[in-house]
């Protein structure tokens, strides 16, 4: 303050300098919040002497990943009696690590029956603001979107598909001696693809801002999920949840902007989200259960993965995925919680796959644990290995060693009683591979495991959906190196292939020991893929995406009993049905019956000659659609048959029956379509003679009306002649000649 005497005195007060002042007694701002404070509930009611204890629990068990307490950090109230109240107060040292604490403590089950609720501190304020008369929040109105199922029932049991062309998509029911029938076609209806859910509820289309579920008889939006630029969607089995990815981390700002100022608490994002690429959302609700950021090396840079980034358990109660070469996470569902807190640290893992049924104990009939397998490689002194482990437990139901292995891959039979590892292994010399096959049976006890060695190497492998023998097909040559391809994927040749085909057989009077035996195979193929019909018995060799050739070859593998039965070889009975070509081919599709097959070309792959075939199970050609800049074409997936297995031998027993009702029901429709068409011709014919009698009646009135006012016709000029030429070309002799 500046000194004042008598003869410089300021005017008023305000006038008067207090700087001096003011940086002597002034008070530091305070860095620390509340910010870093968490309320934990749901503890247990203890004695004061047990505090210390509980707060070490705490610390190692629950919040360890989330940060350190600070001293003396914890407080938790006492009740007159001396002992707590079941709650505490938490101070870390930091707002970020109470956030982590909020996110890892939140639903911790404390003990089997006990979860623990933790919030943020900073959280009461808002909630003691809460009125103390309840007031209902506004009922919203029901929307009838219409029953997701509805096409199931169907009059005469057809199935559906979408297709993509250019901007357009479109939904079609499926017909044979007619075009297909048309439901709905929208322009810009999607941004970049379309997706059916694995049971055929929705249909998804994908768009900038996020992707839109769609469905009900006249395909209404159900669902928007907002996450900006994504690039790929997946479905737990049930389409309870649904698994986002974007190649963009998530942003909440960006969100905000893209959304606009009005729609800005759509947001499903906060601050936790931040830099996370995956997300998971419950369908029925909408609302973001968890998001993920995507695992990362040491160095900062993404680790090796694949699409799709979790893998579901049939049960849906766990998901999990893979940390490429260092350990597997699993998650429960729906608390979306680490299993056990922690990753199962597996070295050098490779590859992993669910059972894909829950199994039943063949002697209680109880459900048993679910599955998980994977597959590590050899490393210095130990070998490869496969690995069976039951969840939750983690327990190894079964192992298997491998050796001189170079790769492998999981095939699961689908009722998960059988698993094949696709095992490519050196030779002696290192200097070429080949392929055995390592079948597992973990439908039984023990899960015995059998041998299948081949001499060449195994290229593609697929599994007969049926359970009767567990057939199975495999594509194998003796140059496993795939030729060269263009930018597009398309192969610039074919490669020399055999397909052959093997069923388990039990023992018996016939068979001394049980296991897996060549039915037949065929040699010098140029087949690429292999696709069994959804009910077995029918397979489809196609070679697909090359640009020399493109056959189709379609195969009963029961047809010739009697042969079979003749010669002792099951192999006999398959036979060959048809064989055709399809040019340019890209893509081959089962239909849910196992009745109809597509082949389609699509314009992502190639520019020319793009569209789709519609084939029997017999290889006879149905429709033949030419369509350009045509993207997709997906049939509609059913759910499983809610028949048991009885039902189904009784029917098939029957199905001449059935078979003559469906040809007359088919052979009316074919009528009625004709009594349209004629219909409509009738019509048409009867609309222009109506035209033509009004014209000549109103031509008549003018003309009256003209002679009336003193109008003279022309007088025509009957005697003069009117020469008519008229050009016939005919060929009287047609040559040709080769040079």
């Amino acid at each position: 303050m500046v000194a004042y005497t008598f003869d410089n005195l300021p005017g008023s007060e305000e006038d008067i300098d207090f700087s001096d002042l003011e940086r002597k007694f002034a008070v530091p701002e305070q860095d620390e919040t509340l910010e870093n404070v968490v309320v934990v509930d749901n503890l247990p009611i203890i004695d004061q002497g047990k505090i210390e204890k509980l707060t070490g629990a705490l610390q190692k068990n629950v919040f360890k990943n989330a940060g350190k307490f600070k001293a003396n950090g914890v407080h938790m109230p006492l009740a007159d009696e001396g002992k707590t109240k079941g709650y505490a107060f938490i101070e870390f040292e930091t707002a970020q690590q109470a956030q982590a604490a909020v996110r890892l403590g939140n639903g911790f089950p404390l003990e089997r029956s006990r979860r623990l609720q933790v919030n943020p501190f900073m959280d009461v304020e808002r909630y003691t603001e809460v009125e103390d008369e309840y007031r209902a929040p506004p009922a919203e109105p029901f929307i009838d979107h219409g029953h997701l199922k509805s096409w199931l029932g169907d009059e005469f049991a057809r199935d559906q598909f979408a297709t993509h062309v250019g901007n357009n998509v479109a939904v079609y029911w499926n017909e044979t001696a007619q075009p297909a029938e048309l439901i709905t076609a929208r322009d810009n209806w999607t941004g970049t693809r379309v997706q059916w859910s694995p049971l055929g509820s929705y249909m998804c289309t994908f768009h900038r801002p996020g992707l839109a579920l769609w469905g009900g008889p006249e395909f209404k939006k159900l669902m928007r999920v907002v996450h900006p630029f994504i690039t790929h969607a997946e479905f737990s089995p049930s389409e309870q949840y649904l698994v986002t990815f974007s190649s963009e981390p998530i942003s909440t700002e960006a969100v905000d902007k893209m959304l606009g100022a009005e729609e800005q608490h759509q947001n499903p994002f906060t601050a936790d989200d931040e830099g996370h690429s995956v997300c998971i959302w419950n369908v029925r609700t909408g609302t973001l259960m968890r998001s993920f950021a995507l695992p990362m090396n040491k160095d900062g840079t993404p680790v090796k993965t694949t699409w799709p980034q979790f893998k579901w358990s049939p049960s849906e109660k766990y998901f999990a995925r893979m940390t490429h070469g260092s350990s597997i996470s699993i998650y429960e569902a729906p608390s979306m919680a680490l299993l056990d807190k922690k990753s199962m640290k597996v070295a050098g893992i490779q590859d992993f796959s669910w059972c894909p049924r829950v199994l039943e104990d063949t002697r209680t009939g109880a459900a048993r644990p679910e599955m998980l397998a994977y597959w590590t490689p050899e490393e210095g002194n130990l070998p490869a290995r496969v690995t069976v482990m039951a969840v939750p437990s983690r327990e190894v139901v079964r192992t298997k060693n491998l050796f001189s292995v170079f790769s492998a891959s999981l095939h699961w039979h689908p009722s998960g009683k059988m698993m094949c590892v696709r095992v490519q292994r050196y030779t002696k010399s290192k200097k070429s591979r080949f392929t055995n096959l390592e079948i597992f049976r973990t439908g039984e006890r023990d899960v015995p495991v059998d041998v299948v060695e081949l001499t060449d190497s195994a290229v593609a492998f697929d599994w007969e959906p049926t359970c009767d023998n567990y057939r199975f097909a495999i594509l194998h040559t003796d140059d496993p190196t795939p030729p060269p391809t263009n930018a597009n994927g398309i192969a610039m040749s074919a490669v020399k292939t055999n397909v052959s085909f093997y069923a388990f057989e039990r023992k018996g009077k016939l068979v001394k020991k049980e296991g897996y035996a060549l039915l037949k195979t065929l040699p010098n193929k140029t087949t690429t893929s292999l696709k069994w019909s959804p009910h077995g018995r029918h397979i489809v060799l196609a070679t697909m995406r090359t640009v020399t050739t493109c056959t189709l070859e379609f195969y009963d593998a029961d047809f010739d009993q009697t042969a079979a039965t003749k010669s002792g070889n099951p192999g006999d009975a398959i036979s060959l049905l048809e064989s055709a070509e399809h040019y340019s081919i890209t893509e081959l599709e089962w239909d849910p019956s196992g009745r109809y097959v597509v082949t389609s070309a699509s314009a992502w792959r190639q520019l020319a000659d793009t569209g789709y075939i519609l084939w029997d199970f017999k290889g006879q050609q149905l429709q033949k659609i030419d369509i350009e800049d045509f993207k997709q074409f997906l049939w509609r997936p059913r759910p499983q048959s809610l028949l048991s297995e009885e039902q189904k031998r009784t029917i098939r027993k029957d199905l001449k029956s059935y078979s003559r009702a469906f040809d007359e029901q088919d052979e009316r429709r074919l009528h009625a379509a004709d009594a349209e068409l004629m219909s409509q011709r009738r019509r048409l014919v009867s609309e222009w003679e109506t035209w033509r009698t009004q014209v000549a009646e109103l031509l008549a009135a003018e003309t009256d009306k003209a002679l009336a006012d003193g109008y003279k016709l022309p007088i025509a000029a009957d005697n003069e002649d009117f020469v008519v030429e008229e050009i016939v070309e005919e060929i009287i002799e047609e040559k040709e000649e080769f040079i």
